[in-house]
């Protein structure tokens, strides 16, 4: 049995792809720029706010663009932050089980630490026992660092340790960390790329990490 699960946020916990889509696509259109379907922000995901706020600008501009879109883009995206934002089917269940089978729960995102933690406590209020975003402290995922502190912070070994989400991202930190890697079959990317980026397991719904945790 693993003593701990940390989690990705986006696509993982919460589906906060239309709030990122809806941010992306108010700051292109007051550029004069062509937005992008909703689904097409899934590949560009997952490797912090900059990054994303680069893909989005059409190549052209992306680098002249870049620092004024993402001002930009921060403001935007404050005001719509809970933008359809919700829970995936089954995440709050899963949470109260881990819980109360006495399992450390802790959230690791590459979305900026202080929305982390406002999202975090505002849709998952006193679940975890650490929330880690994205800061000058550690390097983004798939980088170790952040991941191994949490570690620390739990004073858990790492090969207790399981690691969930939904991107290719997600499995790296989880390989490089030494902890077992677990996709989600619901988020933002595909199942082919959680294998072949290491995925020990491929959960199908919420209460499949449940039987994981407690079965493995």
């Amino acid at each position: 049995m693993y003593k701990a699960v940390i989690f990705d946020l986006d696509g993982t916990l919460l589906n906060t792809l239309p709030s990122l889509a809806h941010s992306c696509n108010t700051v292109l259109e007051s550029l004069g720029h062509p937005t992008h379907a909703q689904d097409n922000y899934r590949l560009m995901v997952g490797r912090g706010i900059s990054n994303l706020v680069l893909q989005m600008l059409p190549e052209d501009v992306r680098e002249r663009q870049h620092a004024a879109a993402l001002e930009q883009y921060y403001d935007t995206y404050e005001r719509n932050l809970y933008y359809q934002l919700d829970p995936y089917p089954g995440i709050l269940e899963l949470l109260s089980d881990l819980k109360s089978s006495g399992i450390k729960l802790a959230v690791l995102s590459n979305k900026g630490q202080d929305y982390t933690e406002e999202i975090v406590a505002n849709i998952l209020p006193d679940t975890f026992d650490h929330v880690l975003g994205a800061s000058e402290k550690y390097p983004l995922k798939p980088d170790p660092a952040s991941a191994n502190a949490i570690a620390d912070l739990l004073q858990l070994e790492k090969n207790t340790i399981l690691f969930v989400g939904d991107s290719n991202v997600d499995m790296m930190t989880a390989k490089n960390a030494g902890m077992t890697a677990c996709g989600v079959a619901w988020g933002f990317r595909t199942r082919e790329e959680l294998l072949k980026s290491g995925a020990d397991f491929i959960a199908e719904k919420a209460e499949d990490i449940l039987e994981i945790v407690l079965n493995d």
